[in-house]
């Protein structure tokens, strides 16, 4: 991960199919293969950045994750 610590944006894309969008405050950017770990609904759920702002803008967030199993 990048040593910058910003404010970004991040589309978890659930299982199911949903999407949630998440900010997230001083910490550093995430990239393309990082596992995050978000609140969701109560409890935590672990997800794979697939997009991220190295790649190219994806006009929704700064980067994308999918929820893993």
């Amino acid at each position: 991960m990048s040593e910058q610590a910003v404010t970004h944006d991040i589309l978890l894309t659930r299982n199911d199919g949903h999407t949630r969008k998440f900010r997230v405050y001083g910490r550093p950017m995430p990239e393309i293969g990082d596992i995050l770990t978000l609140p969701v609904d109560g409890r935590l759920v672990k997800a794979r950045v697939v997009v991220s702002p190295s790649q190219g803008e994806t006009g929704r967030s700064d980067a994308e994750a999918l929820e893993l199993l």
